[in-house]
């Protein structure tokens, strides 16, 4: 298996943001929705929930969700490097084979 090329490593780490950025979009916009809609609607979320609240709570799961999309692709990544390893391992074994003869 030839070694991974620093091009490579950054197209991985672009992949990656991208993929935790997608995430954090998707997390923020449902969030955004549920908190302004329950703070509408439910008469304790409207009179204990402030600005800074609401806020707070969209801006936590954003970032949490930033975190484990990331984490989700790295080990995607990971798996499909292993998967490729073993592979091109198992390809290696199988010519030594038909070489020792």
């Amino acid at each position: 298996m030839p070694p991974i090329t620093e091009e490579q490593k950054n197209q991985d780490v672009q992949d990656i943001i991208q993929d935790g950025f997608k995430g954090a979009a998707t997390t923020c916009a449902l969030t955004s929705i549920v908190v302004f809609a329950s703070t509408r609607y439910c008469p304790w979320a409207k009179a204990n929930i402030n600005y800074a609240g609401k806020t707070f709570i969209i801006s936590a799961l954003t970032a949490a969700s930033f975190a484990f999309s990331a984490e989700q692709s790295i080990t995607k990544k990971h798996r499909g490097q292993e998967r490729l390893k073993n592979m091109s391992l198992q390809w290696q074994c199988h010519q030594s084979l038909y070489t020792q003869q």
